[in-house]
Parts: structure tokens; sequence; C-alpha cells
């Protein structure tokens, strides 16, 4: 940008800049003046937009990545933004409903309430429960706990209000405990523990009726919500009631608890003060002592807050927030005594633990509308705070899961276009890191639990086991050349080997899963050859090329010199090649064969490929044998041998070379026995000859 476009530009682009009143300055001076500066307006926009289109074509890869991630992104506020008018919706009809049923009736008979007595319904024992429910001990071990009402339910999908499941309620006097149906019962257990939720953490909102939908309320329970269908409106109306009632009753207990507690902090320090003023020896009484001490520990302000803390947290998905504060009361409790009041505190932290647990595996579970594109390093935040909490194997579980969900996703998204190995050349670069990645961000995480290594291990011999049936489908279920399949075998050991720099080594599992197919590739190609030796052997007419010029017959010769065979001390008269097309078809297969399967050699396939090799040679000296033998081509028994020779001193030579290369050693076997029977056929066809002379 030159000078005074600069200067012109830092003048437009000035935060009090006025246009009306540098327009009015500027007519004043005259028309010469306005047509100036138009003229530097104009190559002042030039110069912006020629710096803009270098600084696209700059970061022409950055300005394509972003509108990918912006086009995601969008789809995901879409999603966000669908969900949040759901929740209005949702809200919008909480607020329309009345708490109270104009349609409910309830009308208990007065002969009822003579008959029975309220004071002996809200005592019973909690032994029935412990009968009827499987997995509920924990419930009843809480000091005051009583059974006030209980009673089937059918639970209600809050959206297409057909129903779940049946379930039976049970309301105690500080909680409202869930427990299912079991299908298949046996003995006095009828039902299974579900849930417990605390009676001051929910809220119960009526739904009036519409059409088929009768007799339903539904519970706010912090932070899901569930909807639950009565027989009768004299059920639900029962049911409303009691659950405002005890919500109620509750609420004062906890005041009135509360007050108690300041009275009586007050009363033992008062009591304290004046016992050691009189006689600082005399003990106190045992329960008077018990009591002063639950007080102590539950009087600190902080923990009287910590419920409501805790479902603060959770709510705004302060994940480490919550997990500090239950570290820290758990450590304030280690030393608490085993008192009714502690313990029923500690119930209650327990129920949050459990929410905060269903919160952060969560973050770890997959579901559609959750973004699949982020790596291993947006699980570790969930799953620290899980192994803090001591679930380390739900968050190995789950980060594995996770994981794997991901990598699903990442190949799906591949597209199978052009070559196979081009595309398994693909699918290694997302599924190999992704392999790597997860396994650095695993020892992060668990880096002191040594426990869920051998979970990493078999988890990645899973995934390998997904990524192979993808890679025996695209190589060896299709019309792939053994070229090909040798290629993406490579490509994939190749790929394995990288994972050694963390450690963990898939070499042997995947030659194992491939093995099978790997053996019937190879027995398939030299079914093939030998299949193509016979054929071309009934052709045969044992004379030499003639490429008819020399032109043709050089270019003959480059060609197939690229395959690694030299013909040159073969060609005679310009024109001719001293071996047969049946013999260069053959030689040429040959090398193309033994560089694939020298590609995908490996120890446990070594006997099977020097077995297909040494086949393919007996049956090539089979045939000249058998053409040797022949009264038809008596007259070119040296010109067979000269072929059979070039075989065994040419060919043989390049295969071992190919050997070599890949530092293996060539099987001498096949090499003796070859040059054997060649050698035979010369002294038997060899009195022939000096009878001919």
């Amino acid at each position: 940008m030159t000078e005074p476009s600069h200067g012109l530009a830092r003048v437009l682009s000035s935060q009090g800049f006025d246009p009306d009143n540098f327009v009015s300055k500027l007519s004043q001076s005259g028309e010469e003046e306005l047509l100036t500066m138009k003229q530097k307006v104009q190559i002042l926009a030039d110069e912006t937009a020629h710096s803009l289109k270098k600084n696209v074509y700059k970061n022409y890869s950055q300005f394509i990545e972003t509108a990918k991630e912006i086009s995601i992104l969008e789809g995901e506020m879409y999603q966000l933004s669908h969900m949040l008018t759901e929740q209005k919706s949702l809200m919008s009809s909480m607020m329309e409903m009345s708490l109270v049923s104009d349609r409910a009736i309830v009308e208990e008979p007065a002969a009822k309430e003579e008959d029975e007595n309220p004071e002996e319904e809200t005592r019973k024992n909690l032994a029935f429960l412990l009968e009827k429910v499987e997995g509920c001990s924990s419930v009843t071990e809480v000091p005051g706990r009583q059974l006030i009402h209980n009673g089937d339910l059918v639970e209600l999908d809050p959206e297409s209000l057909s129903p779940v499941q049946k379930v039976h309620c049970f309301l105690l006097n500080d909680s409202l405990m869930i427990a299912s149906w079991l299908p298949n019962r046996r003995g006095p257990v009828r039902y299974r523990f579900q849930g417990l939720y605390e009676l001051d953490s929910l809220a119960v909102v009526n739904v009036r009726d519409a059409g088929a939908n009768k007799n339903a309320f539904k519970i706010l329970m912090f932070p899901d919500s569930k909807m639950y269908q009565a027989d009768s409106s004299k059920s639900k109306r029962q049911w409303l009631d009691i659950l405002e009632e005890s919500k109620k009753k509750k609420a004062a207990r906890d005041k009135q608890k509360k007050e108690a507690m300041l009275l009586e902090q007050q009363a033992q320090a008062a009591l304290n003060t004046a016992v050691e003023e009189k006689n600082p020896f005399l003990e106190e009484d045992d329960s008077e002592g018990q009591s002063a001490i639950e007080s102590d520990f539950l009087s600190a302000e902080w923990l009287q807050e910590l419920p409501e803390d805790l479902d603060m947290c959770i709510a705004q998905r302060d994940f480490e927030g919550a997990v500090d504060l239950v570290e820290r009361v758990n450590q304030y409790l280690i030393n608490c005594p085993r008192a009714p009041a502690i313990k029923e505190f500690r119930s209650r932290i327990d129920h949050r633990v459990k929410q905060l647990t269903e919160g952060l595996m969560s973050e770890l579970q997959v579901s559609p509308e959750r973004s699949l594109r982020g790596g291993p390093r947006a699980a570790r935040r969930a799953v620290a705070q899980l192994i803090r909490l001591g679930k380390s194997a739900q968050a190995c579980d789950l980060f594995l899961r996770n994981r794997s969900a991901i990598i699903k996703y990442n190949i799906r998204q591949l597209k199978f276009e052009g070559a196979t190995s081009l595309y398994i050349r693909r699918l290694c670069g997302v599924f190999f890191p992704s392999l790597m990645e997860t396994g650095r961000e695993f020892v992060k995480a668990f880096q002191d639990h040594y426990g869920c290594m051998s979970a990493f291990v078999v988890w990645s011999q899973s995934e390998l086991q997904s990524f192979v049936e993808t890679f025996r489908r695209q190589v060896f279920g299709g019309k792939s050349n053994l070229t090909v399949m040798a290629d993406c075998v490579c490509i994939v050991r190749q790929s394995c080997k990288e994972l050694q720099m963390i450690g963990l080594d898939l070499s042997f599992c995947f030659e194992n899963m491939i093995n099978a197919d790997v053996e019937k590739a190879i027995t398939e190609n030299k079914e093939q050859i030998i299949e193509g030796i016979k054929f071309r052997g009934t052709e045969d007419k044992w004379r030499p090329m003639n490429h008819m010029n020399e032109k043709d017959c050089n270019k003959f010769v480059e060609e197939v010199l690229t395959t690694g065979l030299d013909l040159k001390p073969y060609v005679y008269d310009d024109c001719f090649v001293s071996l047969t097309v049946n013999t260069v078809n053959f030689c040429k297969a040959c090398l193309s064969l033994s560089r694939d399967l020298l590609t995908m050699h490996s120890p446990e396939h070594e006997s099977l490929i020097t077995s297909a090799m040494s086949e393919i040679f007996q049956e090539q000296l089979n045939h000249i044998r058998t053409s040797l033998r022949s009264p038809e081509f008596k007259s070119e028994n040296e010109f067979i041998l000269k072929n059979a020779q070039f075989i065994v001193d040419v060919l043989l030579k390049k295969i071992e070379s190919h050997y070599r290369s890949q530092g293996l050693v060539f099987p001498k076997d096949i090499e003796m026995k070859l040059g054997a029977d060649v050698r035979m056929l010369g002294r038997e066809l060899r009195p022939q000859w000096h009878s001919r002379r």
C-alpha cells in the first residue's frame, strides 16, 4: 500500500471518523479536490481488494478448514437450538399446569378414617422393604426412616406418553424410592431397587387429562423428570396429597432439627463451662457426649450447605468443583463416629455422588446428538474426575467405548475412490494414528492404574479385528491381483510397526488374522500360473521369437528389461531372440510372483512360498521334458535345452537376488534340483545328437 493511500486509510478507519463532516470539508475545496479524493479512494479500494485476495490465496487451506468447521458448528448449533426450543415448550407447558387438577376427585370415606389409625400407618416396619425389594439394604440402614405409603404406578414416556414399565413406589418420611417389577420372580422378592430420591430435591406437578392420557403426574427429580400414571383418579389424588404433605413435614422437621441443634450447642457450651468451673474431673453422660459430638461435627456452615452446593455444581456441569467438595467432605468424615445423624448425612452425600457419577459417565457416552469429532483429550476431563471418585474401571470402559465410536465414525467418512492400495493407505492413516493417540492419552489418564492397561490391550486387539474385517473385504474379497494384495499388506505391516513407539505391538495379531487369506491368495495364484503353463504348453511350437525388424526387437528387449531380464545376449540376426514366447512369458510371470510373494513374506508363510515356487518350476520342466521326448520336436531338442538352461541360469539367479534384497536366503534345494534335472535331460539327449551327426 502506497504512502498516500496508507494515510487515507488511517483517516477513514479512525475511531471518530465522521463521513458527513469529511465530505462537507472536502466539497469546500473545489471540484478538483473531489476528483483527486475519488481517485485516491478508488486506488485504496483496489489495493485493499488486492491485499484481501493475496491473504485469501495465502490462507486458502485455512479458509477451507474453517469453512468445514463452521459447517459442522452450524449443524451442532441447529441441534442445540432444537433442544432449547423443546425445553422452552416443556417449561411453558409446566407453567400452564395447575398443581391440583380440576378433574381429580378424592373423597376419603369417613368410616375408613375412623377405622384406621394414621399413627400406626406411618410406622410400618421397614423389614417389608428388605423382604419384597431386591438391592435396597442401604435404604433401611438410615435410623428413623419410616414407610408412609406405597403403591403400583405405570411409568410413561414424557414425549410419546406410551407406557415404559410398571413400577412400585415407596414413599418414606424423607425420600421416595422407585422399584421396578421383576419379570421372573422367585420367593417373596417382587421388585428390584431402581432409585432413591430425597423429598427436598423433587417437585410434584399435576398433568391434566388429555385423551387417553389420564391420571398422570410428573415428578421432577434433579436432574431428571419422570411421568407416572395411577390406576384411578382417586389414587392419583392420594399420591399428590401425600407427597406434598410429606415434603412439608420433612421441611418442618429439618428446620426444627437445625434449631434444636443450635440450642443444644449453646446449652452444651454453657453446661461445659459450668461443669469445668465446679468440678473439672466430673465425667459427662455418654448419651449427652455422643449427641454433642454429632452436633459438633455437623455444625459447620459449609457442611450444612454442601448438598445444595453439590446440586449447583452438577447443574452447572462444574464437575471439578463437585469432586473437590466430595473429597473435602470424605476427608472431613473419616474420623467421625458412626452416629445416626452422621450416617443420614452421608447417605445424602452418597446420593449426590451417584448423580455426579452419572453426569460424568454421560460425558463419555456416545449419542446421536453429540459430536464425534473430538479427540481423546476431550474425554480426559471426565475420566480424571471419575478416577478421583474411585470409578477407574467405569472410566476405562467408557473412555475406550467413546474412542471406538469415534474411530468407526472417522472410518465411515472415508470414501472408496481410486485404487485399492490408495484406499488402504488412507484407511491406515485414519485408524493407526487414532490408535496411537488413544494409547498416549490412555497412559496419561491411567498412569497409576496398571490394571487398566490390560483392558487397553484387549480393546486394541478388538479394534484391530474390526479394521481387518474392512481390510479383508476390500483387499481379499474383491478382484485385486496379488501385487495389490502384497502392497496393501505391506502398508498395514509398516503401520503396525509404528505402534511400537507407544509400546504396543499388534504385528503378530495382524498376521494371525490375515493368515488364512494370504495362504488362499498364494495357493490360488500358484494354481493360476500352473494352469497357464499347461495351456501355453499345448500351443508351444518351440520356435525362436521373430520381431521382423530391429526396431521392434529392441523395443521388446527394453520392455522385458524393466522386469529384470536382459535378453540382449540372446538376440541374433537383428530381429530374432533365441527364446520362445512361452519361456519369456513364464519368466515374467515368475519374477512378478516372486516379488509379490516376498513382499507378503512372513516366517509362517515361508514354507508355503517355497513350495509354490518349486511346483511352478517343476511344471515348466515337465513341459520341457515332455517336449524333448516328443518325436515332433526332435530337431528342436538343442533349442529346447537352451530355453531350459536360461530358466536355471538366468531366471533362478534373478529370483535369488529378490530373496537377498528382502534379507532372506534362497532355498538351495530348488536351484540344485532344477539344475540336476536340466543336466539329466542333456545327458539323455546327447547320444541322439551324436547319432544324428
